[in-house]
């Protein structure tokens, strides 16, 4: 049995060469193979590299996943860092194309340019004059504002171009009213497209207020010329963090202000336009004859650029002749940075002022910044910068402030405003100032007695 178990024993000598030949021939393959699919990728990779460096574009998917996980298709979106690009690296021509303006066929090199629904209203001695017929004056609800200097002043101002604003957009057949101040916009998150008119066409038929929670720009230099071309971080507001995110990071993010934003936190507001309404100071309106049913955004923001630009610090002694001591700002001024702001500006050198400034605006810390930017209380935002940057390199801004100028050149102290006397009348109702205290109470009640809504700060510590 040993023999024959012997004549059928695989020879040794034979069979060891054959095994060694195909077990290095398969790592031979498997070799080729993971270099194959290693080389692969990365000749893509850097092929793509050099065709973007080429063009000068960026991936928008990149820039903008966070912020709007909605736009999944490259095709669709096209980053406006690219639009100086007449031809591509194919040879085809290709058009300015922006991400957010999908379907708007902008005639680029019209330099009769003029943006549609826009009306400026300088303030002529006939608007004044309108202003100071206002029922407002004989109402208690901004009195507590009236003749006070500074802050007080421009609040009050701010509310009767409201008023005014109404009756304009009643005739103009208006559904909406927003105010926003010229360093503020308008930031419609949550939308597909980037859409005002998306984010108001969600909004149920019952609601009559719409409340936009402020969100602070947080600037990263002293040398910001344009803030909405060029900023790009901003705080988030209290309302859209967690309370514990907030007020456990407080104290790292208010640096040494007064403060968690440097000036106010309750938002901004749209009124849907209705007969009796008006507005509530410059963050709210409010109803004559009822109590205006209201909700918040959980996405949509107001983006305030607030003292964003070197200048915006310097120029304050300038607009204001209170004295500058800490007893005195405190009439004139209703937060405490901007008191602060204006003593500074009033009372310090050039040198000194942008030592205060980099110290109290701009965000130099890069490890502070990190951090905060993990816990969600600073954000990226790059969608207005992109849209700013793009109608710019478009031409449509030289275009639009080169008519306008020309426009208001053109144009005669008479003939420089709509007929403000039309619209305060018929649609606020002035007819006999002497008489409407009364018909406003008898007709709302204590619904008049709601004071107007000033700027006020974020909460603090003691809120917790």
């Amino acid at each position: 049995m040993a023999g024959f178990s012997q004549s059928f024993r695989p020879n040794s000598s034979f069979s060891s060469p054959i095994i060694s030949s195909y077990n290095s021939s398969q790592q031979h393959f498997l070799y080729k193979l993971f270099l194959l699919l290693t080389l692969l990728p990365l000749s893509l990779a850097l092929f793509s590299f050099f065709l973007q460096w080429q063009s000068g574009s960026i991936d928008p998917i990149t820039r903008w996943s966070s912020d709007y996980p909605e736009m999944h298709s490259s095709s669709e979106i096209k980053s406006s860092s690219s639009i100086h690009c007449d031809d591509n690296l194919l040879g085809q021509r290709i058009s300015p194309v922006f991400p957010y303006f999908r379907g708007w066929n902008l005639k680029f090199n019209d330099t009769n340019l003029r943006p549609k629904g826009i009306h400026v209203i300088y303030r002529t001695e006939q608007l004044k004059e309108g202003q100071a017929k206002s029922r407002i004056w004989n109402e208690s609800w901004l009195s507590n504002f009236f003749y006070k200097p500074c802050n007080n002043e421009l609040f009050v101002k701010q509310t009767l171009n409201m008023e005014m604003a109404i009756g304009m957009a009643t005739d103009a057949g208006m559904e909406w009213i927003f105010h926003l101040d010229t360093d503020e916009l308008l930031h419609p998150a949550g939308t597909r497209g980037y859409s005002v008119t998306e984010l108001l066409m969600d909004v149920p038929a019952d609601v009559d207020m719409i409340v936009f929670s402020n969100y602070e720009s947080a600037v990263e230099r002293s040398d910001i010329k344009e803030p909405f071309s060029e900023v790009s971080m901003f705080k988030k507001n209290f309302d859209h963090l967690p309370k514990e995110t907030y007020f456990g990071h407080y104290k790292e993010s208010t640096r040494g202000n007064p403060n968690y934003f440097l000036t106010y936190g309750n938002g901004k507001a749209a009124a849907r336009i209705q007969n009796q309404l008006r507005p509530n100071g410059a963050h709210r309106w409010h109803n004559y004859v009822k109590r205006p049913k209201e909700i918040k955004m959980e996405e949509a923001a107001v983006l305030h650029y607030t003292y964003s630009k070197f200048s915006d610090l310097t120029s304050r002694h300038d607009r204001c002749g209170c004295k500058p001591t800490k007893e005195d700002v405190k009439r004139c001024f209703m937060l405490d940075f901007d008191r602060a702001a204006f003593i500074i500006a009033s009372t310090a050198t050039e040198e000194e002022m942008l030592r205060w400034y980099q110290e109290h605006v701009v965000w130099n810390d890069k490890t502070l910044k990190q951090k905060l930017l993990k816990h969600g209380i600073l954000d990226r935002i790059y969608a207005p910068m992109d849209i700013i940057q793009g109608l710019r390199e478009t031409g449509v801004f030289a275009s639009v402030i080169a008519s306008a100028q020309t426009a208001a050149s053109n144009r005669s102290d008479s003939d420089k405003n709509v007929n403000v006397g039309k619209s305060f009348p018929r649609k606020i109702g002035i007819e006999n100032p002497g008489n409407t205290r009364r018909k406003v109470l008898k007709d709302v009640g204590e619904l008049e007695q709601l004071q107007a809504i000033p700027p006020l700060s974020p909460p603090g510590p003691n809120h917790w």
